[in-house]
């Protein structure tokens, strides 16, 4: 038969992709970690890891236990709070996405005060500008911008944001100041890859679809906001991305109110099933304590 301490080690082996670095994160050695792993198997009669030498990997097994063990664990430790008899401490694993801009602006700067209060809290970050759907991706919570598509999830709201279009001071010196949107496409852009088709407005207030000139495309968000500062072409940001280069002179916006549906609040998103976790609850506070 297997116990509750197996199961926390086998929790922390996936999540740490290794057996010394799980027997770190519950605090016992690697020889430990592995007899548990091994008492854990045999108990099941499954092969919940490949291994080899460099690597070890869930089998389809071990990955479909791993998600059920994750949440019973979770849901264990709320009980406990909950019944007054367990420790208020959060520990686990917490898997988040969220644009770049985010993670480096806003979550990064406030979160080693977050970490000196949950101690025994690791962090996973996927940060990309992409849609990333939580359940195929194996995440547990996200940050999101602009309209929600997947009313399956449970969503907090951040911060209201809008979109505009924005430039630095030298390149508008350089190529003038577009006083229309037929001069403002046809002006250099610098672009995310999906940037390229963009929804104006026209002089009567009507939607108007066009091709910017696109001089550069870029994968990231962050490097966008670099390449505009430095006077590369147009680009749409969010405004609190750049709200500090505002402050600073660096860029200024361009076109006011000529873009499409400009709003894009700021969410905290997460499935339901993960409604109950405190890691999650927590962090979601966290979160919005970094947006004010």
């Amino acid at each position: 038969m297997y116990s509750i301490d197996d199961l926390k080690t086998f929790v922390a082996i996936a999540d740490a992709n290794g057996v010394t670095a799980g027997a770190r994160r519950v605090g016992i050695s690697p020889a430990t970690a592995s007899h548990r792993l091994n008492k854990l198997e045999a108990a099941l009669k499954l092969t919940l890891f490949h291994r080899n030498s460099r690597m070890l990997k869930l089998t389809d097994e071990g990955q479909i236990f791993f998600d059920r063990t994750e949440a019973i664990l979770a849901d264990l430790a709320q009980a406990e709070r909950d019944a007054g008899s367990g420790s208020a401490e959060l520990t686990g694993h917490i898997r988040v996405t969220m644009s770049p801009w985010i993670l480096s602006r806003f979550i990064l700067p406030a979160l080693p005060t977050f970490q000196r209060e949950h101690p025994k809290l690791t962090f996973d970050f996927l940060a990309v500008d992409r849609f990333v759907a939580l359940s195929a991706e194996g995440q547990d919570c996200a940050v999101r911008v602009g309209d929600l598509s997947d009313s399956s999830l449970i969503a907090r709201k951040l911060s209201d944001n809008h979109r505009i279009i924005c430039a630095s001071p030298e390149f508008l010196a350089q190529h003038g100041t577009p006083q229309n949107i037929e001069a403002t496409v046809d002006l250099p852009w610098v672009c995310l890859p999906w940037q390229t088709r963009i929804a104006f407005k026209d002089a009567k207030g009507k939607r108007k679809d066009a091709t910017v000139r696109s001089s550069m495309l870029v994968s990231n968000s962050d490097t966008l906001t670099e390449a505009v500062s430095q006077g590369l072409g147009l680009a749409i940001k969010s405004r609190l991305a750049v709200q500090n280069e505002f402050a600073e002179g660096r860029l200024v916006e361009v076109s006011p109110g000529s873009l499409w549906k400009p709003d894009a609040p700021i969410w905290f998103v997460y499935p339901p099933e993960a409604r109950s976790a405190s890691k999650t609850d927590a962090f979601g506070k966290f979160v919005s304590s970094c947006f004010g």
